[in-house]
């Protein structure tokens, strides 16, 4: 178990290489975790940082009303500070575990506090405030959890050596805290401490994962773990999927390329095909091959947009990916994705050939008075949809039913 004090997160978002190593040692089997002292501090600094640049922008709005005359000044919505904590909370738990402390941890951690017992220490000198509850609780809740564990050896991993020390000696109650657990409880005092422990380097094959992740099983799995990333016209019943944004371009038309519209979603599933991979580093993590890399895909399809409008259409999607090589296989997972973005000239000249004469082939299978059956059978759901919406709607069957009928030439 690798347990990291709230140092050690600060700053890190999903997309960063440090988020995509506590990916990857969780991947290998190796549990990665914080206290929950450590979780509630991370958040609390997101939302104090949100609240008082939310005060200042309120603040600048409320002076630029006295210089508008004429009104229009845009209003600033209420802070939600619990909102944003949550947020964070859940962004975090992407990339850790949480371990929840005894109440005797924390009525201990207050205890030492009182009474400036290490961790904990006065700020001011001898009369100064007493502070450190928080850093005993965190270091109570990595020592509780080795002593419950007794066949695990837990890593503390914390860059606060001015309060917990570098690993090699403790003041007292600290070194006391240890008795019996000192063989299998490790300080560290950085990542690379981890990486050093852990993840040894791997030799790169330039030809291996351009080859694996093309490979049409490949593709299988990680449209499902994209899914998110490629929404469909029928996978939102609420009212949200009429205002949803998804960059696109359009395919087989006089639009240009790169233009960004308001889309409702895919009609069905896109075709995802892989396009280039980089930025490939490799590792070996217990005992196991682990490759990282950038890889784009390109999503395609017919999209819904709002109007409503049916096109052809194609996005990119850049995706952090993970790849594990061992006796039992190759296995992809996705560590972190990009919002789908338009495609370049050249990107857009690489996605498969949808057909050039779409519209009119539908138009002639499915002139307006003569809309296929499966759209009658859901005609009881168009009374709760506005004439936009149903207008879509008829839209989407019809091609479902042409690109049904296409296949199974």
């Amino acid at each position: 178990m690798i347990i990291l004090d709230a140092n050690i997160l600060w700053g890190v978002t999903l997309n960063s290489s440090t988020a995509d190593l506590l990916r990857a040692l969780r991947a290998a089997g190796i549990q990665v975790a914080v206290p929950w002292v450590v979780m509630e501090e991370l958040a609390s600094q997101r939302a104090l940082h949100y609240a008082e640049t939310h005060d200042k922008a309120a603040s600048a709005l409320n002076e630029l009303k006295r210089h508008v005359p004429w009104g229009g000044v845009p209003k600033l919505g209420q802070v939600d500070t619990e909102r944003h904590r949550k947020h964070w909370r859940n962004t975090y738990r992407q990339m850790v575990e949480v371990i929840e402390p005894s109440a005797e941890a924390l009525r201990t951690a207050l205890f030492r506090e009182s009474n400036v017992l290490a961790p904990c220490k006065r700020v001011g000198g001898q009369k100064g405030d007493k502070t450190g509850s928080r850093d005993a609780a965190i270091w109570l809740t990595a020592v509780e959890y080795a002593r419950k564990h007794e066949d695990d050896t837990v890593y503390f991993v914390s860059t606060n050596t001015k309060d917990f020390g570098d690993g090699t000696e403790y003041p007292e109650p600290m070194k006391s805290d240890l008795a019996g657990i000192e063989g299998r409880f490790f300080h560290l005092t950085s990542l690379d401490d981890v990486v050093e422990r852990f993840a040894g380097p791997a030799e790169i094959d330039p030809e291996f994962l351009p080859a694996f992740l093309a490979r049409k099983e490949t593709i299988e799995l990680l449209t499902d773990a994209l899914s998110e990333h490629l929404p469909a016209f029928a996978s939102k019943p609420d009212e949200e999927w009429l205002n949803r944004r998804l960059s696109y371009t359009p395919l087989g038309g006089d639009e240009e390329v790169g233009e960004v519209g308001s889309a409702v979603g895919w009609l069905n599933p896109p075709l995802l095909t892989f396009d280039a991979v980089s930025d490939v580093t490799a590792h070996s993590i217990d005992g196991q091959d682990w490759y990282m890399a950038t890889v784009r895909l390109f999503a395609s399809g017919f999209m819904v947009l709002t109007g409503p409008t049916l096109i052809p259409a194609a996005n990119a999607l850049e995706a952090r990916v993970l790849v594990t090589q061992d006796k039992t296989g190759t296995r992809p997972s996705v560590l972190r994705c990009e919002r789908p973005r338009t495609l370049s000239a050249d990107e857009a000249s690489r996605v498969p050939h949808m057909g050039t004469n779409w519209r009119q082939e539908l138009e002639a299978q499915f002139p307006p008075n003569n809309l296929p059956r499966q759209a009658s059978a859901k005609v009881g759901l168009l009374a709760q949809l506005d004439s936009s919406a149903a207008a879509t709607f008829f839209i989407a069957m019809a091609i479902d039913a042409f690109m049904n009928r296409k296949r199974s030439k």
